[in-house]
């Protein structure tokens, strides 16, 4: 296949769009049993937004090394053993669930190792994406990507709650298992490429090191992560929250909380296709900031409100935003960096992705103490704040995306 080749007849990027699909719907789905299985056994907000957190604490403590081993090992296999990985967890987690032995400490195990593997995704999977879709095409590589995504945040949902409901954890937990190991028979039957290069020979310290310098020396790339820190600690958090506010403020039950919750899948879905047609790579910076800032009107809106067509309709409108910042996330990163340090920024984006943790322990916190509605509203408000400081010391993310020569 050569550069010029349409991305969805590359055989290798098929399979890395298709690992992603089946990973999410798994993640999604994986995600929404837990929070309902949590919440039925605790009815603490607080535990709920712990699993999340637990899941994505991984980003914190090991994202930045994530582009350091993207760079120093073969890419493909990093892929597998994750994938190995998670094919183990959801079927230990079946098992525990038929058995009836499923604690609520098993689950808190399973999500942060689960997130171990997460957070080898942006800067191996997507950077092999990247590679393969040369810099001209990156955006719409990563449109793709979303628009898979965003699809599997519908199906994922509705799959948990229906099979919550009817069938009983263990049933979700298996589909889980199931589709995890799809995903590694599609990584293994994808031929190793043996001429990637690697550095093996650089040091950790002077890799990472060198990524930190070659962020300094690009004037947009620190307000670009800055945004995404701003996303994960007040904008993310809420996503949480919506299992736990569709059964204690809309009185659903699991299926309904399924089906309530893929609604922001839903959105999402829509505006990642809207996005990957109609979206041009100069307006990135636009679409990538005006998402934060409406995320956070929209989720404001969907806390102080109980009347559930209207808390639908917010929730789609969520989705369809959060679309355009996940679709513009990666890309501006990948595009923004200095030529040859991709793999770095990749590491540094998921390093601070990984703050999602600290949204998480305060959004769950403020849950306990002052009820999920009220914890919404305040975590909205304070990322439009935050997002105001953003934008007032780096004015140039309100500018055209220069395009990148090559």
């Amino acid at each position: 296949m050569t550069a010029a080749t349409p991305l969805l007849r590359n055989r290798a990027f098929l399979s890395l769009l298709s690992l992603g699909a089946l990973n999410s719907t798994g993640r999604w789905l994986e995600m929404l049993v837990i929070a309902i299985f949590v919440f039925e056994r605790t009815r603490s907000p607080f535990l709920v937004a712990s699993m999340l957190m637990l899941r994505l604490l991984p980003m914190a403590m090991f994202g930045l090394f994530g582009g350091v081993l993207a760079h120093r090992f073969q890419r493909w296999w990093i892929l597998r053993f994750a994938s190995t990985s998670i094919v183990v967890v959801a079927f230990g987690l079946y098992g525990l669930a038929d058995a009836e032995l499923l604690n609520i400490w098993h689950v808190g195990i399973a999500s942060f190792i689960s997130g171990m593997v997460w957070s080898m995704d942006f800067p191996v999977r997507r950077t092999l994406m990247s590679d393969i879709a040369g810099p001209h095409r990156v955006s719409n590589a990563m449109s793709l990507d979303i628009v898979a995504g965003a699809s599997t945040r519908t199906l994922g949902p509705v799959l948990g709650g229906v099979l919550y409901q009817s069938l009983g954890m263990a049933s979700a937990f298996a589909l889980c298992g199931v589709l995890y190991a799809l995903g590694l028979v599609i990584l293994l039957a994808q031929k190793q490429r043996a001429a990637e290069a690697t550095t093996a020979n650089l040091a950790i310290r002077k890799s990472l090191g060198q990524g930190w310098q070659a962020m300094g020396k690009s004037p947009s790339l620190p307000g670009i992560l800055a945004v995404t820190i701003v996303f994960n600690l007040w904008g993310f958090p809420f996503v949480s929250m919506v299992p736990v506010f569709a059964q204690e403020v809309l009185h659903l039950d699991a299926a309904a909380t399924g089906l309530f919750v893929s609604i922001e899948g839903a959105g999402a879905l829509l505006g990642a296709l809207g996005l990957s047609i109609f979206a041009r790579t100069e307006q990135a910076r636009y679409l990538y900031v005006g998402a934060v800032i409406l995320y956070c009107v929209m989720t404001f809106g969907f806390a102080v409100n109980s009347w559930v067509p209207l808390a639908g309709a917010l929730l789609l409108a969520v989705g369809l935003v959060s679309a355009a910042f996940g679709s513009m996330q990666s890309a501006l990163v990948l595009m923004n960096a200095p030529t040859g340090m991709e793999r770095q920024m990749m590491g540094i984006l998921s390093l601070c992705i990984g703050t999602a943790p600290l949204g998480l322990l305060h959004i769950g916190t403020m849950a306990d103490w002052f009820g999920t509605p009220t914890a919404c509203a305040i975590t909205a408000a304070e990322g439009m704040v935050a997002m105001l400081l953003v934008l007032w010391r780096w004015p140039d993310l309100l500018s055209e995306q220069p395009l990148r020569e090559v």
